[in-house]
Formats: structure tokens, sequence, C-alpha cells
């Protein structure tokens, strides 16, 4: 998430070098990039979904706006998913005297019939 919200940053910065990326949100709406750091702070608000409102994105930075807080909100949801349903995938082993008592009662059933079989 770092590394997305730092790459994020740059491409903000970049872009700014050829036109306005963030303003202000007031009434004068001033440009609000001034150095790399307002980008940075821009680009962590918006992929944590945080949005203040205080700095917003004008023209194409609008999108990749859009753009990196959908990867804010789906990253971290398909990351527990992924966790949840590992879990579920993988059951822990269980050894002969760890079952519970089925276990045990289907072993004891299992030894009765060999019993039985021995004896006839």
């Amino acid at each position: 998430m770092i590394g997305i919200t730092i790459g994020f940053a740059v491409l903000y910065y970049l872009m700014s070098f050829e036109t306005t990326v963030i303003r202000v949100s007031t009434e004068e709406g001033r440009d609000g990039g001034e150095n790399f750091l307002d980008y940075l702070y821009f680009s962590g608000v918006t992929i944590l979904s945080v949005g203040y409102g205080d700095l917003v994105p004008v023209g194409y930075a609008r999108f990749f706006a859009l753009l990196e807080a959908a990867i804010g909100f789906l990253l971290p949801t398909a990351y527990f998913v992924r966790a949840i349903n590992g879990q579920s995938d993988n059951p822990p082993d269980i050894k002969e005297g760890q079952g519970n008592y089925s276990d045990k009662r289907s072993k004891d059933e299992e030894d009765e019939r060999k019993t039985e079989e021995a004896d006839d």
C-alpha cells in the first residue's frame, strides 16, 4: 500500500509539470501542489479513502484519483478474503487421539468388527 501511495504521488507530481493537478478546496481555488509532499499527502488520503476535501483533483488527475481510491478499497478486501479462504482450505492435521468422540466411537466399532471376524 505504501508503494502504491508513493507511486501515485510521483504520477501526480509528474503530471503537475504540464497542468494543474490538485487545487485547494476554497472559493479562490488556488493550486494545491506546491511540493512533492502535497502530492504525497493527497495520494495518502485518496488511497485510504479518507478524502478530507481540502485538496481536490483537477482534470486527468480525477481519473487517477478514482483508480487509486478503488485500489485502496479493493486490495485490502482481496487480502482478507484470501486470508479467510486460506484458513478453510488447509484443515489442521488431526492425529490419533486428538479427534472428537465420534472419531473414538468409529475406532471402537472397527475394533469390535475385527474381533468378531477373528472369532468367526
